[in-house]
């Protein structure tokens, strides 16, 4: 049986809490708990996270007992980790400083050029944990460990629209003007739907490429 926690979360939904940590087999059985529960009748929404799932029920048809019931049926079934998806999203990212606004203080930290913060960056394939903080503000995971930084001692009080972060082992995509601590990485030349469970890769893009086509966007 998988180890979990059931916390009452409101009058109409109960949170499964799953190891304290973040990290891609937890978010892995998070996200197959879910697909167990969306063929049950009894649940009205589900909505994962790093290592949670909440779980909305309807009150008045069910109680908090009977869905912590259906809940603790579901996880004594082996949470298969699925293989991670092959449909990428691709997304174009210019890592020019004139658009990475923390290039110079990343490469102050690390020790890395811009070429070999882009590299890295771009490098890795990555999943998306949860959406949050804003509309289309997706958290991604993970980092290669050398970009791995902590988060700025203060927040910009505007990041451009579709600047690329990172924060610790995390990189995101601002969708919209907005305050944020997060280190600025690049510019990415469009953004598509995200949704938690996604996988995602960076692709580089030069300065040139991304002043003509975000031009024409």
């Amino acid at each position: 049986m998988n180890s979990v926690n059931l916390v009452t979360a409101a009058i109409d939904a109960v949170m499964v809490e799953f190891q304290r940590r973040i990290d891609r087999q937890v978010n892995a059985q998070v996200h197959a708990l879910a697909a167990l529960l969306a063929e049950a009748d009894q649940v009205v929404e589900l909505v994962p996270s790093y290592r949670c799932l909440l779980v909305y029920y309807n009150p008045l048809k069910h109680s908090e007992q009977q869905i912590r019931e259906l809940i603790l049926q579901a996880v004594q079934q082996p949470l298969t980790v699925t293989p991670e998806s092959t449909l990428n999203h691709l997304i174009e990212v210019c890592y020019h400083p004139s658009l990475a606004l923390d290039s110079e203080l990343i490469s102050t930290q690390t020790g890395l050029s811009s070429a070999a913060q882009a590299s890295l960056h771009s490098g890795e394939d990555y999943c998306v944990y949860t959406l949050g903080f804003a509309p289309g503000f997706a958290y991604l995971g993970d980092l290669p460990p050398a970009l791995q930084l902590p988060r700025l001692a203060t927040p910009r009080a505007a990041v451009p629209a579709l600047s690329v972060a990172i924060a610790n082992q995390q990189t995101a995509i601002y969708p919209h003007s907005s305050p944020g601590g997060w280190l600025i990485i690049g510019r990415a030349l469009a953004l598509p739907q995200l949704s938690a469970g996604d996988r995602v890769r960076f692709v580089a893009i030069s300065l040139a490429d991304y002043q003509a086509r975000a031009v024409t966007q």
